[in-house]
């Protein structure tokens, strides 16, 4: 049911990844020009929802402490954080994404037409489980990773295609 939605959130998660390799720990707390976002907060952002995501599909939240911090409706006001490295945030990305895409290669379609419980979304056409997650996996995700780019290519490096 969602085997076009994993193999592009896969083409992401590389180009996730090479982004990454350009942006180094002291640019994680300094907001993009265009978007104001700072890539501390990008990245929590991404692993939450994709963390929440789980949810929907009998998964669980591995980083509860963050939903508040990086979930929807939050500020992208973060104060340096120890605790919030490069390889913390890359890492929590990567495996939500991960566990993310199996549930979604399980689902059923009886799980996927239930109506979702996201307020933010409610009154969209994002009107179902599947559509929430087909969100998760391409749009949304696509979305913040330019972001992401645009951080990168802020730092002087070079177009990537």
């Amino acid at each position: 049911m969602f085997e076009n939605d994993i193999v592009i959130n896969e083409f992401q998660l590389k180009q996730f990844e090479t982004i990454m390799a350009d942006l180094p720990e002291d640019a994680l707390f300094t907001p993009g020009q265009g978007h104001g976002h700072p890539p501390a907060w990008i990245l929590g952002h991404l692993a939450i929802v994709g963390e929440m995501g789980q949810t929907f599909l009998g998964g669980n939240v591995s980083h509860p402490e963050w939903v508040e911090k990086f979930g929807p409706g939050s500020t992208d006001q973060i104060p340096p954080d120890p605790a919030l490295t490069r390889d913390t945030l890359i890492t929590a990305n990567i495996s939500a994404y991960e566990t993310l895409r199996s549930l979604a290669a399980k689902a059923t379609p009886a799980d996927m037409d239930q109506p979702h419980p996201v307020e933010l979304l409610h009154g969209t056409p994002i009107q179902t489980v599947g559509h929430l997650i087909t969100l998760m996996l391409t749009n949304h995700f696509g979305f913040h990773l330019a972001q992401l780019s645009s951080c990168r290519r802020e730092r002087g490096n070079a177009a990537l295609f």
